[in-house]
């Protein structure tokens, strides 16, 4: 029970919560808009837990309804039939669905909206054709009421966002990943296994959170280059040690001097003190030494930008380029969801359309927006019986309130009074953390079921038939996610797909723009195997090994490419061709690799063909990882 213990926080959260809905509703029912409800729904998600989100969510929330309600309304006026009017509707669900995937942060957020208000327009239109404009202004009159609401009373009582915390945290797990590759360089690889995975899931974890944390703030947003710089330094610290670990027995007494320098570095980190400006310098030649030093001096210049006051005249303690990070976005996801939400939209718009009901109506909302919602979600599987729960329990709550209370008091100031207890049980639920998931679908699908201060004659049965139908619409499609296997395990799959995708496209002859592809795409990638993995319980067990040597597989590719003219051609050519073959048979390939190494008279050349087959063999478990399947 203490798990759902009240505490002070919880209740001033749901106080303010409740408030901030109230009032909202209150003001739509004053200035006599259409669907007075709806304004109290911003409320409940645009609410969060810092100031620059709630800001940034309340903006793409405004601009999210306007655009989805000046499509709406134009698909409802193109001179075609209406069920190709509902096929352009699932064509902009579909986009707006597959954008939730691909735009970063809150600005996915916009997306979401574009796609639901559009069907919240189109959809209800099959009953009042001639209603399409009034529920397209209600829409984005009640959506600025409810966003200006929630934006002062609860922007009042959120905090800032926790920056600072935030960049401690990455200079902490900088430091560690400073320290797992000083024990690489002493010990080797293998004996730090789960320090390994645990790294790289915080790196993964903290990198895909950054865009929440620093939302809010043009600066926020400039502090974005410096963390990704910082993770593609952290993440080149740890392959370049693993590389030069694994070269050869001879090396472990040179880079003794280098993992006790990592060492030194790492307490530093650890400590409250800056960067003395020698600890910034290279740290020395050697086999791999020119690699991983570059990688650590990228890691220090980022760490040092984020302990800096950010301003117009902020001066770079080294003026390094910043390192390029490609952003992380799902495209197989984003075709999924653009899928299922698009041809969800159209098929309940025409099963609407078709039978003319108003329960059917009612149905077919929930089959256009819970399709949005759960598919937005990186893990809709995990979600979706919260979703379930909060609906029904909505659902059900707002056929209680229609049946029992609303006939007695249907007008205001009363309506508002027997309103106030049901916002603010709904305001606890969003505001404890147990319960805030489906807190939110909860105070949503109660103000959607009850339809506060509708002046219209319902019956008890349409109103009992309203709630089924949206609670019968949220069972169909959250029962189809709960039954979808796990998606961490099938992303984590196509993560390694565009690694080896990657590869094989720079091994070619004139690799154009590959090299380039890949030096921005290759640690992105790895974040995302890590964090999928670090998501996927069945996979927690089995991370594959080689997910740092890939990227050392990737940077010797790069050498090749780059020998002088001078080089053994014939035997550059015949790695090239071994090395199309490394997806098929990657310890093959490596042996390949071996052989022309210790044919070639070429020093520079016989260095990175070990450097190859070194990154092979290490990496051969990722790169054949999923395709046993």
């Amino acid at each position: 029970m203490k798990a759902f213990a009240i505490d002070r926080a919880v209740v001033s959260r749901g106080l303010v919560l409740a408030l901030s809905a109230w009032v909202a509703f209150t003001i739509a029912t004053l200035v006599h808009v259409q669907n007075a409800y709806w304004a109290a729904m911003p409320v409940w998600v645009v609410a969060q837990a810092s100031r620059g989100v709630l800001l940034e969510r309340a903006l793409f929330r405004v601009v999210g309804t306007l655009l989805g309600a000046a499509v709406g309304f134009a698909i409802l006026h193109v001179p075609v039939h209406p069920y190709a009017q509902f096929a352009l509707l699932g064509l902009w669900v579909a986009l707006n669905g597959g954008l939730t995937h691909v735009l970063r942060g809150v600005h996915g957020y916009g997306a979401l909206l574009a796609g639901i208000t559009a069907a919240i327009v189109v959809v209800p239109s099959v009953l009042a054709p001639g209603a399409s404009l009034e529920l397209a202004t209600a829409r984005v009159e009640c959506t600025l009421i409810g966003v200006l609401v929630a934006t002062v009373i609860t922007g009042l009582a959120t905090p800032k966002s926790p920056a600072q915390a935030f960049f401690l945290q990455i200079r902490h797990l900088s430091a560690d990943a400073l320290a797992y590759a000083a024990d690489v360089l002493r010990h080797g690889a293998p004996a730090m296994g789960a320090e390994k995975r645990r790294i790289l899931a915080e790196i993964s974890e903290v990198e895909a959170s950054a865009r929440l944390t620093l939302a809010g703030s043009f600066e926020g947003y400039r502090r974005l280059h410096d963390v990704d710089s910082l993770v593609v330094g952290t993440l080149g610290v740890m392959s370049a040690a693993v590389a030069l670990r694994s070269q050869d027995a001879a090396s472990a007494g040179r880079t003794e001097g280098l993992a006790s320098r990592l060492t030194s570095v790492a307490e530093r980190l650890r400590s409250t003190s800056d960067l003395l400006p020698e600890e910034t310098s290279p740290i020395g030649p050697g086999a791999g030494g020119e690699r991983l030093s570059s990688a650590l001096a990228r890691l220090l210049e980022a760490n040092a930008a984020l302990a800096r006051p950010l301003g117009p005249s902020r001066a770079l303690p080294f003026q390094r380029e910043l390192a390029v990070l490609a952003p992380h976005r799902e495209w197989p996801q984003a075709g999924r969801t653009a899928l299922a939400s698009g041809a969800a939209a159209f098929l309940a718009a025409a099963l609407a359309h078709g039978t003319a009901s108003p329960l059917v109506v009612q149905a077919a909302m929930g089959l256009c927006i819970f399709p949005l919602v759960l598919g937005s979600m990186a893990l809709p599987q995990r979600i979706a019986p919260k979703l379930l729960t909060g609906v029904v329990a909505g659902a059900f709550v707002a056929a209680l309130y229609r049946l029992l209370l609303q006939p007695i008091f249907p007008s205001p100031p009363a309506l508002w009074w027997t309103l106030a207890p049901f916002l603010l049980v709904g305001g606890f639920l969003r505001a404890h953390p147990r319960t805030a998931i489906a807190g939110v679908d909860f105070n949503m699908c109660f103000l959607l079921a009850s339809q506060a201060g509708a002046t219209a004659a319902v019956s008890p049965l349409a109103i009992v038939g309203g709630s089924a139908a949206l609670a019968t619409a949220a069972c169909l499609v959250a029962g189809a996610y709960i039954l979808m296997p796990r998606s961490s395990v099938k992303q984590a799959e196509e993560a390694v797909s565009v690694i080896r995708r990657d590869l094989l496209r720079m091994v070619e002859p004139g690799p154009g723009d590959a090299i380039g592809d890949w030096r921005a795409r290759g640690a992105r990638q790895i974040l995302r195997l890590s964090l999928h993995l670090g998501r996927a319980k069945d996979l927690g067990w089995r991370w594959p090994k080689g997910m740092l040597a890939v990227l050392s597989l990737g940077h010797a590719i790069e050498a090749l490419h780059e020998l002088p003219e001078t080089a053994d051609g014939s035997t550059r050519a015949a790695a090239f061709g071994a090395l199309r073959r490394l997806v098929e048979d990657p310890g093959g390939t490596a042996g390949e690799l071996r052989r022309l190494a210790a044919v070639t008279p070429d020093v520079p050349l016989r260095q990175v063909l070990t450097d190859l087959a070194d990154g092979l063999e290490t990496s051969a478990e990722l790169l054949t990882f999923g395709r046993s399947a």
